[in-house]
């Protein structure tokens, strides 16, 4: 049998593999949780990424829409750029007109003027007055015969002003709708998507940090646990061959006896005395060994 101290040895190795083995599954344990985590919230990411593309592909929409209006604005932009170049040019025809025949008045005022004193003419009795009114209407339209061509430069100074008010209308919509795109609700549901990938991104990062770490914690534990187990089994083998030889010998003392018994049962039928249970017994046992 094995001295003390072995199978002391033997039990302080057998608890610090119970030991291990509960170290073990805890390390698997921290592992397995990490890893689910981890793999948790790889499956968020992907469902928060497919949120920005849906996002985005309406952002690229509006982006769309965003160049096509911009690009109206500008050429509004131009065309106003441009009308108020040519205003700029007829007012400067227009004052050298007004210097070159030393008009006084505005052309548009002298045509009003006319039009009223024809009024007057129609129901003036008096033909003195209505003859003034006739020198005055005759002088005013002298005036305004040779300020004709002021007058046109006006008349299209007009138009050309009124169609630069038709043209800011425009712009002016259009930019309504750039900053309406521009400050669209999806911008900011876009920019918080992104931001919560990179939060989310970093918690998995830390979790798969973590399984890592569990993994060769793990690794190592069972490492520990198997040169341990192949120093168990070495004592297991001494036992074993030290049980044999303890078996071996029992059977070789016991095979003694039943010999020693059945020369004995032999001899009491050479004698032929009476034989008991125990003597026919032993005798069978003899028979057994010889087989």
């Amino acid at each position: 049998m094995a001295n003390q101290e072995v199978l002391e040895n033997y039990k302080k190795l057998e608890q610090e593999i119970r030991t291990i083995r509960e170290e073990l599954r805890k390390a698997n344990e921290e592992k397995e949780a990490w890893f689910k985590k981890k793999e948790s919230l790889k499956g968020d990411i992907r469902n928060k990424v497919n949120e920005i593309k849906e996002i985005k592909t309406e952002k690229d929409k509006s982006n769309i829409q965003l160049f096509d209006f911009k690009k109206k604005r500008d050429s509004y932009n131009n065309e106003i750029r441009k009308k108020i170049s040519e205003i700029k040019t007829l007012n400067t025809e227009k004052e050298k007109l007004f210097k070159k025949y030393n008009i006084q008045f505005d052309p548009s005022k002298i045509k009003k003027q006319i039009e009223e004193l024809e009024k007057k003419v129609e129901v003036e009795v008096s033909f003195e007055k209505e003859k003034k009114l006739m020198d005055s209407i005759k002088k005013l339209k002298r005036s305004f015969d040779e300020s004709s061509e002021v007058l046109e430069i006006s008349e299209k100074a007009k138009k050309v002003s009124k169609q630069i008010d038709e043209l800011r209308k425009k712009a002016y919509e259009v930019t309504g709708k750039i900053s309406e795109i521009a400050h669209d609700a999806n911008y900011d549901a876009f920019m918080t998507k992104v931001k919560g990938v990179n939060e989310v991104r970093k918690e998995q990062e830390e979790a798969f940090k973590k399984f890592i770490e569990f993994k060769n914690i793990y690794n190592s534990i069972n490492q520990k646990l198997k040169e341990k187990l192949i120093e168990s089994s070495k004592y297991k083998g001494e036992f074993g061959k030290e049980r044999e030889v303890v078996k071996s010998k029992n059977r070789q003392e016991k095979e003694k006896i039943l010999k020693e018994k059945a020369e004995e049962v032999e001899e009491k039928m050479k004698k032929k005395k009476k034989l008991t249970t125990e003597d026919l017994i032993a005798f069978q046992g003899s028979d057994y060994l010889e087989k």
